[in-house]
């Protein structure tokens, strides 16, 4: 018996396809155990940035409620200044994306003529906003709202 055994195992005759499936099962099965060893640090790992970022203080101290960019509402009549202050607070809380949402729509209303003068106050607040923290391109502010230096500032309809 023991000399059938090892001349089974020494016989280079037979099926391929037996020996690529074992070796393909061993490939498997330590991909499966590799996968499963990195899922557990990158979960770990991703744990950790998450309770780091919580923690921070992250801020946009650098953002500065800047009176002139609200200039052609106030010689509209349209707001005072502490209204645009308020405002500009109001529109500095807001995330990013939403900032860029609201100026498209916003925009939009311009273009089409619907825009309201409150909806005109909150837009100027949000431009500002998006001009300090470079999020939307400055010829599109200068172009709407006259932030940014331009001569001419498209005509808010305020009907």
């Amino acid at each position: 018996m023991r000399d059938s055994i090892f001349r089974y195992l020494r016989a280079e005759d037979g099926a391929i396809t037996v020996d690529y499936t074992v070796l393909s099962a061993a490939v498997v099965s330590m991909t499966i155990a590799a996968t499963a060893i990195v899922t557990g640090g990158i979960n770990n790992l991703t744990q950790q940035i998450d309770a780091e970022l919580r923690s921070r203080q992250l801020n946009d101290s650098y953002i500065a409620f800047d009176s002139s960019h609200f200039e052609p509402l106030y010689e509209s009549g349209l707001l005072t200044e502490e209204q645009a202050a308020e405002l500009f607070a109001i529109a500095n809380a807001a995330m990013n994306q939403d900032i860029i949402n609201a100026l498209q729509d916003g925009i939009q209303k311009i273009e089409d003529g619907t825009i309201t003068p409150h909806e005109a106050a909150e837009l100027f607040a949000l431009a500002s906003v998006a001009h300090q923290r470079n999020i939307v391109p400055d010829a599109v502010l200068e172009y709407y709202f006259g932030i940014g230096g331009a001569a001419g500032v498209q005509e808010v309809e305020t009907g």
